[in-house]
């Protein structure tokens, strides 16, 4: 049975686990939807477009290692959508280093990332797996728009923007306050330096007349993937997220200023639970399937060296989607062998920046514009 469906969606009940299976299918990859409710699991899989011409088995979990580490064995890639990282995943990279699976997540804090890098990366390495986390829109995406831009000899400066229009699920909000709890870190002169707390930046968004207020969104992952590349001595994000109410860096704001007002004195055990009451009301459980004509997306590089610079642009829709497919789109690549070392990877670097960009255009997810160098 384990051998017929080599990889396991942890986290399947959730709004980004169904779009990794509805992409999984599309890729003809046997896999194992698994979570804590077997009954909602079910549930929530029979609502997955096309189910029925997919190879697939539940699996309820209890989340600790023990449970996770038996599901895992003999499994070949474990794609962990179950978040806040910060909290869940150590089990779930735990387990799956203990059953000899790669590992992949769609983490956004820039901590977690960062102890991936350095905590599991040897570990992985050592056992000859891959482990990659950001395997997602917010950053798989721009991981590719910058390494495009970094083709260009010379330039030893990343400037990358991002402004997407999507609604952010009950996950996503309690990462955001996990985000705020941790020192957030940009590269400069190949040193990850502390930002003091959240920074608002301006940007212009490419191909429009609009500036927009960027956050620095806890650092973002691109200096965590960039921190070890010579090549790249500085490296920034600001982040522009678009809403109905156009209101989410107040949001944000109003966020970092509860928690440092009302929670941070609280031990962990009470902390949780009352940052997770704040998150779900902040935001929908499951928001409605994107609208490609609504949810789009825009991310670009400027890249800077001594007398060098190249910019590149991606026009993306349908964020959620694209996380659904840049992991499917990786676990394929893992099952066939053909993905580039062992360790911690960023998702570009796992697959190949061209080769997950062609993925998104293949789908008509994305397309990517590039200027010359000058």
């Amino acid at each position: 049975m384990s051998d017929r469906r080599p990889v396991v969606i942890y986290g399947a009940s959730g709004y980004t686990g169904r779009l990794v299976a509805e992409y999984l299918r599309e890729y003809s990859i046997p896999f194992v939807a698994a979570g804590r409710n077997k009954a909602r699991l079910q549930e929530i899989m029979n609502a997955v477009p096309g189910i029925e011409t997919a190879d697939y088995e539940i699996a309820e979990v209890d989340g600790s290692v023990e449970s996770l580490a038996a599901l895992f064995e003999g499994r070949k890639v474990v794609c962990n959508t179950v978040g806040p990282f910060l909290r869940h995943a150590p089990a779930v990279l735990e387990a799956a280093l203990r059953a000899g699976c790669h590992y992949l997540d769609t983490a956004g804090e820039q901590s977690h990332q960062l102890a991936v890098l350095d905590e599991w990366g040897p570990k992985y390495a050592a056992a000859g797996l891959a482990v990659s986390t950001a395997v997602s829109m917010q950053y798989a995406v721009p991981d590719i728009v910058a390494r495009i831009v970094l083709e260009t000899p010379g330039i030893d400066t990343l400037e990358i923007g991002q402004y997407t229009r999507n609604i952010p699920t009950v996950g996503s909000t309690q990462s955001m306050f996990d985000v705020i709890r941790k020192d957030a870190y940009y590269l400069e002169d190949n040193v990850l330096k502390k930002y003091d707390g959240i920074v608002q930046q301006d940007m212009v968004v490419p191909g429009t007349t609009l500036v927009v207020p960027g956050l620095n969104w806890g650092g973002t992952a691109m200096p965590v993937f960039f921190r070890d590349d010579r090549r790249v001595r500085n490296c920034r994000m600001f982040v522009a997220m678009q809403n109905e109410k156009g209101d989410i860096p107040q949001r944000v704001r109003e966020a970092e200023r509860m928690f440092k007002v009302l929670f941070q004195w609280l031990p962990e055990e009470k902390l949780y639970p009352a940052l997770d009451k704040v998150a779900a009301t902040m935001t929908p459980d499951t928001p409605a399937r994107e609208n490609r004509q609504v949810n789009r997306s825009v991310d670009w590089c400027t890249g800077r060296g001594n007398n060098v610079t190249a910019r590149a642009v991606i026009h993306g829709t349908s964020g959620y989607q694209i996380t659904g497919l840049v992991q499917a789109y990786a676990a394929m690549r893992l099952l066939g062998n053909t993905f580039n070392g062992v360790g911690f990877r960023s998702p570009a670097q796992l697959v190949g920046h061209r080769e997950l960009m062609g993925a998104l255009e293949a789908y008509g997810l994305a397309r990517v514009t590039e200027e010359s160098a000058a």
